[in-house]
């Protein structure tokens, strides 16, 4: 086995970039055990691979540049021990976390597959709905800033010169440790709704309630309505295409 390793050689064992443990270097994280006299050329010493593979190993765990050289510089097996078992709780948590995401993914393509085949965009319909849930957003102002937005399908409710979001739940199940618990969602109560579709950009849609309600004017209905994007800015890139399924609550007589 080779008493030294050049750089280029260091890097091809590792895979890893020269620049990269050229900057190793600089910073003083890996330095080289000598130069070559002649060309002033890096040379690792043998026993440094151990190094680079901790380096490596540490890196692949979620560590900063940073808590690696603390870690390398103060290793005992208590301390080893203790950073190991936190750095597992952590990545446990974004393990769970990454979960979470991915099963909200999916139901959001399920709510899309399940909604398509149902639209008419020239029909307007009656229907009856049980207790739906979402997450309350709130206000546009504060709508892009959270996560909940992007990994549920998009409620709009309208009334009014106002509108708030909400993100549905689509097939929520209170027992699912996935899922928000009872008491952080809200519940669009069951009901009859007079139900149509706005296929077109945003901007217009208020030309789709007026006709949905023109078409409901010998029904009692609410002031407002809600929406549920089915095709949005997530899943087409198009805002023509964008289709939007319109809900007005008919209150009882």
């Amino acid at each position: 086995m080779k008493d030294f390793f050049t750089v280029g050689e260091l890097a091809d064992l590792f895979a890893v970039d020269v620049q990269t443990l050229r900057y190793y270097d600089k910073i003083g994280l890996l330095v080289p055990s000598m130069r070559n006299p002649e060309n002033g050329y890096r040379l690792y010493k043998f026993d440094q691979v151990y190094q680079v593979a901790s380096i490596r190993y540490l890196k692949r765990l979620g560590y900063s540049l940073e808590q690696i050289r603390q870690y390398l510089d103060s290793r005992t097996v208590d301390r080893t021990m203790e950073h190991l078992k936190a750095q597992s709780k952590l990545l446990r948590q974004r393990w769970q976390e990454l979960i979470n995401i991915d099963s909200a993914i999916q139901r959001k393509l399920e709510f899309v597959q399940q909604e398509l085949p149902e639209v008419e965009l020239d029909k307007i319909k009656i229907k009856t709905f049980g207790d739906r849930y979402y997450i309350h957003i709130g206000s546009e102002e504060i709508l892009y800033g959270t996560d909940v937005f992007y990994f549920h399908p998009t409620l709009v409710f309208y009334q009014g010169g106002t509108k708030y979001f909400g993100a549905y739940l689509f097939e929520y199940d209170p027992q699912d440790e996935k899922l928000p618990s009872p008491n952080e969602v809200s519940i669009l109560k069951a009901g009859s709704f007079l139900c149509g579709y706005h296929h077109g950009p945003y901007e217009t849609i208020s030309t789709a309630f007026d006709r949905i309600r023109e078409k409901g004017k010998n029904l009692k209905l609410a002031d407002w309505q809600v929406n549920f994007n089915i095709l949005d800015q997530f899943v087409e890139s198009d805002n023509n295409q964008f289709i939007t399924e319109i809900q007005i609550p008919i209150l009882d007589a």
